[in-house]
């Protein structure tokens, strides 16, 4: 009886320590990327120590965005077999967002066409405190697609009046999928310039140029 009653035990104990394992909460620091299209993908952090997590579960007030820095709480979920394959199933416990987004690149004369230039329909421009939202579509759904913010740097007046461009690399995607994305891009060093304005410009898909005037807070 003592012998069964010590097997019970260890088998107890076994099980307890697997699920505490199974359970146990990390945190880390990393950045949002939206593979909305993809391989039946949503949002996926990348973690500053490599790894990729999907968050599956996640405080509903908090709404992911493209570009985004965050401080995650998680616990990975291994018993979830997800259906994209870009990271592991995870429970996200507590999320904080670190700063408004993604930076902005500069561009100049030796360098403009580093970034490549396809169309997008534009949604929604909003700026809120530090972050300019943007809200846009493009056609795709076969690869990864990357937006970008550029500077650029090609009239002596740039410094007091800049004019930022979006930048879309569709990667040769030649899908039809009718794909939305919201992103952010920090605009604290336009702001540490004492830059209050600036002119948005962005190749649409009606083969016309958005450009607009927009005034930071």
């Amino acid at each position: 009886m003592k012998k069964i009653f010590l097997i019970i035990t260890v088998l107890t104990i076994i099980f307890t320590g697997c699920q505490e394992k199974e359970e146990m909460a990390f945190q880390e620091t990393g950045v949002v990327v939206d593979y909305a299209g993809t391989d039946h993908c949503s949002f996926i952090i990348e973690l500053d120590n490599g790894e990729k997590i999907q968050p599956l579960q996640f405080p509903e007030e908090f709404e992911f965005v493209q570009g985004q820095r965050v401080l995650v709480d998680y616990v990975k979920l291994p018993n979830v077999i997800p259906t994209c394959d870009k990271g592991a199933a995870c429970d996200i416990l507590n999320v904080t967002e670190l700063n408004c987004g993604s930076a902005i690149t500069n561009l100049y004369a030796h360098n403009y066409d580093s970034l490549v230039n396809d169309p997008v329909h534009l949604h929604e421009v909003a700026v809120e405190g530090d972050c300019l939202y943007l809200k846009l579509s493009f056609s795709g759904g076969c690869r990864s697609h990357k937006i970008e913010l550029a500077r650029i740097h090609l009239d002596q007046n740039d410094i007091e009046f800049p004019v930022l461009e979006i930048r879309h690399d569709a990667k040769g995607d030649m899908c039809e999928a009718w794909l939305t994305q919201e992103i952010q891009f920090d605009l604290t060093p336009l702001k540490e310039d004492g830059i209050t304005q600036f002119q948005l410009k962005a190749l649409l898909i009606s083969g016309e140029t958005y450009n607009e005037i927009i005034e930071m807070e």
